[in-house]
């Protein structure tokens, strides 16, 4: 089958020597991998840069339920944005939001909500001039939202932060799956909509609480790296 689609791009690895394996996630196909032939090469008509990380494109490619890789004969820029190649520490939070969806994302699953989402975050992150600190937390919690386990604050008022509930309560008995107190309010403040300052140390360790909370709820995020490199660049 043959079809055109709004797509960002996510993750590729080398194939061979000329070539790449690229996860895209499409509008109409939902994530999809496809073989991309020869696009290393110089002679390629196909940049390698319109497969980076969160790259808004449009695409004409070619679905077939019995191929694990799938073929793509066009692609091209749908929304080009200015800055992207000048500003590192918004192009490594771009990788981080790539590799995250890249894990999440069932193949051949169409999602119009969560894809317009990546879209417009993709959007916010490089057109907004002062961007929010906790840009990297609140996408997490965002993206949670759109997976069906977003945390709830009908219970607010309580001291500590489960894990595996994804509720707030006045009990700690099992340290690995509730948040401390400090952590428990900051989560609570950035739920309520509300801008806060949050030490280094304290931001690295509450994004990997929330990665934790990911993979309670069935979302394996191993292997993910570059929240390390944001971590060191203190974005």
């Amino acid at each position: 089958m043959n079809y055109k689609s709004k797509a960002i791009t996510l993750t590729y690895s080398k194939q061979g020597e000329s070539s790449i394996i690229c996860k895209i996630f499409t509008a109409q196909q939902g994530l999809q991998t496809f073989i991309i032939k020869g696009v290393r090469s110089s002679k390629s008509n196909k940049k390698l840069g319109l497969f980076q990380a969160l790259q808004l494109v449009k695409i004409n490619a070619t679905y077939s339920e019995k191929r694990g890789l799938q073929y793509l004969s066009e692609i091209s820029v749908e929304e080009p944005i200015a800055n992207e190649k000048i500003n590192m520490h918004k192009n490594f939070i771009a990788v981080f939001i790539a590799e995250i969806t890249a894990k999440v994302l069932q193949e051949n699953e169409q999602n119009i909500p969560l894809f317009n989402f990546i879209w417009n975050t993709k959007k916010e992150l490089y057109l907004t001039d002062n961007l929010s600190d906790n840009f990297v937390l609140l996408f997490m919690l965002n993206l949670s939202k759109h997976l069906g386990f977003y945390p709830s604050i009908d219970n607010a008022n309580a001291t500590y932060f489960n894990l595996e509930t994804a509720e707030f309560s006045n009990d700690s008995l099992n340290l690995n799956i509730y948040l401390d107190k400090e952590k428990s309010t900051i989560l609570k403040s950035l739920l309520q909509g509300k801008e806060v300052k949050i030490e280094q140390k304290i931001k690295s360790e509450l994004l990997k609480d929330i990665m934790q909370f990911f993979h309670l709820n069935h979302y394996n995020l191993q292997n993910i790296t570059s929240h390390l490199i944001i971590e060191s660049l203190r974005v």
